[in-house]
């Protein structure tokens, strides 16, 4: 009894709450030890790995165990299941040996290369010295206090075989190596791994004294699991509640305090099954919680803390994207235009771009709207080498965009020569004027001839010329139909067209994937699938698709073996092949147009891109680089759109009936494009 009343202690009251209820007079009401902090709460997350890369590591000298290979991996692991938004990788021997920052690492191509590149081949262990060296640097956020953005939520992990060996005077204390993390938040933790060693007795002390700090001793030769129960800790971010992974076991004794944005947010009864937490009550738009869990208790553990989980609510998705079907390969000068909805009320203006490494790119938006359009320009993209752009918008966690990849080719715009410099313009020399008795009317006549000659001719000057028009670029062919699918020994795509050309694309090895987005083949789109360990499962086949393998036609969840060959047909004759839709090609077939007002909705099975329409007259062809589109036009008559031209190779009718739009008429809430040929 006195063990299960020491616990629910722990739980709900913190000991400076335990002191005030002791103390005589009235007192305030005690804080909760699972309580929601006063500051502005976190949106980003931090995870600092400071590493032990002496030889002892390695098994050399004094070590126990050659570990350092598994410790690694360990901190990968958890940076690729946790995606921190920012890592800072620190090691230290005899002092600070290196220190790294990363943005998004899980998707950063230099995290993984630093890791990798990492070597235990130090000498002594100068702990202390090394961890004040390391904290310090976390106080300083450029840039947050003029933004008013939260520091992130901070979690250190400190990894080391050995103790404290510097001879140095002054040596650092633990004490003063913790206390260097002095702009910490109340949700920040640091984590002292001690691995195949005992914690030293001044080290224990010093944790036992912080308020953020604890330490876990791991038998000799065990690498460590980061977030394994006692050290789990930071944000978790919840767009559907019903996939919330729980940062906890199942049978974790759970308490939940929600924010003003969730008031009545509570946990279910049990609150996690199947490794999902179950939440009732989810607010309507977003909001915050903080989940929080008993200390993990035992001989292997110094100072242990409740643990506490930052829960971020955004039931609604912050961002809605425009037009899935964008052509994000680019040669160098060629762009593209991502365009997202955003929820009301927040200032786009401020939106800020980060993690575009070889692009140029600019934000769009209108005054008072909920779109906002993110132009990337190649600039410097490697051929293959793929970049995710992060943006960020206040009021809203930060939002990694989908990959960029760079294309062999292109050219960079000439930069623009500077203005030359006006040369001065001379002064004219001042008349003498005309003596009183000679005759001044020539003169006047000749100053009226010549001034009404420079008008005419400045008049002529300033006549708008118009420009011989452009030649109209040859339509490319319509492409040969795709009849089947190769699936390689390497795991990589080819598509078999009618006429046995066979050419491979863009194939990921993670993730689901639309074939026909992927391969820019729209009458592929909705055929979904994704690598699987033993080869390529089918997600999804559209009912007018049919896929064989030999005389077997396949299904979704099957997996396709490599070195297979597969059969692709085609059902519905709105699916044939066509000129190319570009950028729409993920949008699927058929293609419908949806106006409202002067904005224009481009719609597919599969996907919607929207185009607001500002010149008097618009290509949609040129304007959504839809080659297959290309003639059709509207004009723009105050805030509704009119037919202004239809290509032969197009009809446009409304949609539901036979009736067939002819130029000049009001395009209609609802048309369905038609291809002829």
């Amino acid at each position: 009894m006195h063990r299960a009343h020491l616990m629910t202690s722990l739980l709900l009251l913190s000991p400076a709450a335990a002191a005030q209820d002791t103390a005589p007079g009235p007192a305030a009401p005690p804080p909760s030890a699972c309580a929601l902090p006063g500051t502005p709460l976190p949106t980003r997350t931090r995870s600092v790995f400071i590493l032990d890369t002496s030889g002892s590591m390695r098994g050399i000298g004094d070590g126990r165990a050659d570990i350092f290979s598994r410790v690694r991996s360990s901190i990968d692991r958890y940076v690729q299941t946790h995606q921190p938004d920012e890592a800072e990788l620190l090691t230290f021997d005899a002092g600070l040996r290196s220190r790294a920052h990363f943005e998004q690492p899980a998707r950063n191509p230099a995290w993984t290369a630093a890791l990798g590149a990492l070597k235990a081949d130090g000498s002594n262990t100068h702990l202390y010295r090394s961890l004040q060296a390391a904290l310090t640097p976390l106080n300083a956020e450029p840039g947050r206090a003029t933004t008013g953005e939260a520091a992130p939520l901070t979690t250190v992990f400190v990894l080391t075989d050995g103790i404290d060996n510097d001879t140095a005077r002054p040596a650092v204390t633990a004490s003063a190596a913790l206390d260097a993390f002095r702009a910490r938040g109340p949700l920040d933790r640091l984590y002292y791994v001690a691995l195949g060693t005992d914690i030293p007795a001044d080290a224990r002390a010093a944790l036992q004294a912080s308020d953020y700090a604890s330490g876990l001793t791991l038998p000799v030769g065990t690498p460590p699991t980061l977030d394994a129960p006692g050290l789990e800790g930071g944000l978790l971010t919840i767009t559907d509640p019903d996939a919330a992974p729980s940062p906890f076991p199942n049978t974790t004794p759970l308490t939940l305090t929600p924010g003003t944005g969730a008031p009545r947010l509570r946990l279910n009864d049990p609150p996690v099954t199947g490794g999902q937490l179950r939440l009732l009550n989810l607010p309507a738009r977003s909001g915050a919680a903080l989940l929080c869990a008993p200390p993990v208790t035992g001989p292997d553990r110094v100072a242990p803390r409740p643990r506490q989980v930052l829960l971020r609510l955004n039931t609604q998705p912050p961002l809605r994207w425009l037009n899935p079907g964008a052509d994000r390969t680019l040669k160098a000068g060629e762009d593209v235009i991502l365009r997202y909805r955003t929820p009301p009320g927040l200032r786009l203006d401020q939106a800020t771009l980060s993690g575009a490494a070889g692009l140029r790119t600019q934000l769009h938006t209108q005054p008072g709207g909920r779109e906002l359009a993110v132009q990337l320009t190649g600039d410097g993209l490697n051929a293959g080498q793929t970049v995710t752009p992060v943006l960020s918008i206040p009021g809203l966690p930060p939002h990694p965009l989908p990959d960029v990849t760079g294309a062999p080719g292109g050219r960079l715009p000439p930069a623009t020569p500077p203005a030359p410099a006006t040369p001065p313009v001379p002064t004219p020399p001042t008349a003498t004027p005309p003596a009183p008795d000679r005759p001044t009317r020539p003169i006047l006549v000749w100053i009226t001839g010549l001034a009404l000659a420079a008008a005419l001719l400045l008049g002529w000057r300033a006549r708008p010329h118009r420009a011989a028009p452009a030649p109209r670029p040859a339509r490319p062919a319509a492409p040969t139909p795709v009849e089947g699918l190769e699936y390689r020994d390497d795991r990589t795509i080819s598509l078999v067209g009618a006429d046995g050309e066979v050419s491979s694309i863009p194939t990921p090895l993670g993730g689901p994937f639309d074939l026909g987005q992927m391969a820019r083949v729209p009458h592929l789109s909705g055929l979904r699938a994704e690598q699987h360990r033993d080869g390529l499962r089918i997600l999804r086949i559209p009912t007018d698709i049919e896929v064989s393998q030999g005389a077997r036609l396949l299904q979704p969840a099957d997996v396709v073996r490599p070195g297979t060959l597969l059969g692709v047909a085609v059902a519905r004759r709105a699916r044939a092949p066509h000129p190319t839709l570009g950028s729409l090609a993920g949008l699927g077939l058929p293609l419908a147009l949806h106006s409202r007002g002067s904005v224009l909705h481009v719609r597919g099975p599969y996907g919607e891109h929207a185009l607001r329409v500002h010149a008097p007259i618009t290509d949609l062809g040129a304007a959504l680089h839809a080659p297959a589109l290309e003639g059709l036009s509207l004009s723009l008559s105050g805030r509704d759109l009119l037919l202004h031209r239809v290509p032969d190779t197009l009809q446009l009718r409304v949609a539901g009936e036979n009736t067939v739009l002819t130029p000049g008429t009001p395009l209609p809430p609802h048309a369905v494009v038609d291809f002829l040929n």
